[in-house]
C-alpha cells in the first residue's frame, strides 16, 4: 500500500497543503502516474479513509487523520436493548448510543448514566411501548421538568426520542445504528429532548475536549444542525470558529 498509494509522500504535500479538495489529490498523484483514473483515485480516497490516513472535515475535502476516530463502542445494555427492538420491529430503522460516551470528556462526575434511543418517527410510540414492557425507567422525548423529577440516578435510564430523517449515523447490523460524532455534537447543544441534564460551562467542556481529540466533518454536522433547526438559536461554543448555520 506504501508504495501504490505514496504514503510517505502524500502526509508530507497534505501537511503543506492541506485540506486539499478532489483536483489537487488528482494532481498530486498524477505526478506519479499521469494516466491515473478519477475511478482510481475515488477508489485509492476510500481506502485512505478505511486505513484511517485521511479524513473529510468537509465534503469534497481531505486532510491527515491525526487524531483518534470517535470510539463507539456498544455495551452490554446497547446489545440487548437493539436485539428486543429487532426481534419484535425487525423493519424499524433506530439509533443507540449510552451517555457515558460524552461524559467521558467531562471533569464532572454526572449522577446520571442514559441509554439513547432514537427511533423513526411512525414507529416510535410502538418501540417506547415495547421497551417499558421490559424496562420500568424509560422515558419519551423528557423535556427539563420530568427529567428532574423522574429519571433515576441510581440506575440506567433510557431515553427514547425521534430519529430525524438523513440523521448521520453508523450502521451496526440490519436496521440498527449508532450516531456519528457530529449527530452526537449536534443534539447535545440543542438537548432538546434532554438528553443529559447539563450546564453550559459543562457543555463547553466536553465540546472542546472532544474536538481536540477527535475530526469533526463540518459539512456533516452543519447539515444535521440546519435539520434539527440549530440556526434558529444558535450557541458559540468556539468549536474550531466554524459557524453551524453559514
Amino acid at each position: 500500500m506504501t508504495t501504490t498509494f505514496k504514503i510517505k509522500e502524500l502526509k508530507r504535500y497534505l501537511r503543506n497543503h492541506q485540506p486539499v479538495d478532489t483536483k489537487q489529490l488528482l494532481q498530486f498523484y498524477r505526478s506519479f502516474d499521469f494516466s491515473l483514473s478519477f475511478s482510481t483515485l475515488r477508489w485509492r480516497i476510500h481506502e485512505l479513509k478505511k486505513r484511517e490516513i485521511i479524513y473529510s472535515p468537509k465534503r469534497g475535502q481531505y486532510a491527515l487523520r491525526e487524531k483518534e476516530a470517535f470510539p463507539q463502542y456498544e455495551t452490554p445494555e446497547m446489545k440487548d436493548l437493539a436485539r428486543l427492538i429487532q426481534v419484535n420491529y425487525p423493519e424499524v430503522k433506530f439509533s443507540i448510543f449510552t451517555t457515558e460516551w460524552l461524559t467521558r470528556f467531562s471533569d464532572y462526575t454526572y449522577p446520571y448514566h442514559n441509554l439513547v434511543v432514537d427511533v423513526e418517527g411512525q414507529s416510535l410510540n410502538n418501540v417506547f411501548q415495547l421497551i417499558k414492557q421490559h424496562h420500568s425507567n424509560v422515558f419519551l422525548s423528557p423535556d427539563e421538568t420530568k427529567y428532574r423529577y423522574y429519571l433515576s440516578p441510581d440506575q440506567e435510564n433510557i431515553i427514547v426520542n425521534r430519529l430525524h430523517v438523513d440523521a448521520p449515523l453508523n450502521n451496526i447490523d440490519s436496521h440498527y445504528y449508532v450516531p456519528k460524532f457530529e449527530k452526537l455534537i449536534v443534539d447535545l447543544m440543542i438537548n432538546s429532548p434532554i438528553i443529559l441534564m447539563i450546564s453550559k460551562h459543562e457543555m463547553k467542556q466536553i465540546l472542546t475536549r472532544a474536538q481536540e481529540k477527535h475530526h469533526i466533518n463540518f459539512s456533516t454536522l452543519r447539515r444535521y444542525a440546519k435539520k434539527r433547526y440549530l440556526g434558529k438559536h444558535p450557541k458559540d461554543f468556539g468549536l474550531l470558529n466554524h459557524s453551524f448555520i453559514s
